[in-house]
């Protein structure tokens, strides 16, 4: 069984090397395997003295182990984590950014998905050390990495515009470069500027990306003679936007207990947190079904939404919770002007 790690497949480590008593299969003190609903509280106390945490993944659609792996870091966890059994390429990114450091995978599949494919989904991801150490993860040599992003006197990043997409003469979205050391929780906001001044204005915009997104996504509308808006939507790819260095907002899945059924209403470009929120595995693991409305003046300003969710279904992460219902949007019949 062969082990991913950044740097490619490895042999997986005997039971000697994982300390465990060949005779009885007891584990050690200092390493032990978790279900994937464990209760990290039961081993709080013993976070400081735990050099190896192995997770174990009953099935490539149970993303509860993500979801732990992200408890143990956030509760101070420093050891080593390993997700163990149905992970498969196309997950390995978010392993890294929820902060396991390798996989352990069956010789099966790693015939049906080599390591080109474990690297190829690494490329523009992160690994919890990359993040600790502030370097940025390069997985794939032939692909050059975009020239480093400036941070001025004030913390303010200044990130480069990768995608920009017009979906009414109002609305438009756009993506720009993520600072390796900018962290923040799904359905957050933060504030962003554009350089154009020698004092820029600046603007609370939800971050539409998941959290464990490459990338920060944005999805805003065009005011006529706003501050930051009149610049704003004529950004093209290749130009500078500034962010500031921390993320905020109540609208987390943290501020929310787990139920049968979560409602996320919204209106115009009041669904960019919800784009946030839906593509977040955690939300799917605490809530049976979710229901993302969005209402608008007209049906063209449904697009982004639409997008959204169809997307969604293809994602290889949550697609298999929304192509069995757990996401429908709710689209108004008619359309309608004010």
């Amino acid at each position: 069984m062969p082990l991913v790690t950044p740097e490619g497949f490895k042999p997986a480590p005997s039971p000697a090397e994982l300390a465990f008593d060949a005779d009885t299969a007891e584990q050690t003190a200092a390493r032990i395997d978790l279900s994937p609903d464990s209760d990290v509280d039961s081993i709080r106390s013993r976070l400081d003295s735990l050099e190896l945490i192995r997770i174990d993944f009953p099935s490539f659609a149970d993303g509860r182990g993500f979801s732990l792996a992200k408890r143990l870091r956030n509760a101070g966890y420093k050891g080593h984590l390993r997700a163990v059994g149905h992970v498969i390429s196309d997950q390995y990114r978010y392993a890294l950014d929820c902060g396991f450091d390798d996989v352990e995978i069956s010789d099966e599949l790693a015939a049906r998905q080599p390591e080109s494919d474990w690297l190829s989904s690494r490329s523009s991801a992160q690994s919890y050390r990359d993040r600790l150490q502030g370097r940025r993860a390069v997985a794939n040599p032939a692909k050059p990495e975009p020239s480093a992003p400036y941070v001025s006197r004030d913390g303010i990043f200044g990130q480069k515009v990768t995608h920009v997409e017009h979906y009414t003469d109002g609305l438009f979205s756009f993506r720009i470069t993520r600072p390796p050391s900018f962290r923040f929780r799904s359905g957050e906001f933060a504030m962003i500027g554009l350089p154009n001044a020698a004092k820029p204005v600046f603007r609370a915009y939800s971050l539409a990306s998941p959290a464990w997104d490459d990338e920060l996504e944005f999805y805003s509308i065009k005011v006529p003679g706003g501050p930051l808006t009149e610049h704003l939507q004529h950004i093209s790819e290749g130009d500078t936007v500034l962010l500031k260095k921390k993320a905020t907002g109540t609208l987390v899945l943290d501020a929310l207990l787990p139920g049968q059924r979560l409602f996320l209403i919204s209106t115009g470009t009041g669904i960019a947190p919800f784009a946030s929120i839906i593509r977040d595995p955690e939300t799917y693991e605490n809530f049976e079904q979710v229901v993302l409305t969005q209402t608008c003046r007209t049906a063209a300003e449904l697009s982004y939404g639409i997008d959204l969710v169809n997307a969604a279904k293809d994602d290889p992460i949550i697609g298999e919770d929304v192509q069995q219902g757990s996401l429908p949007l709710s689209l108004p019949t008619k359309q309608f002007r004010f």
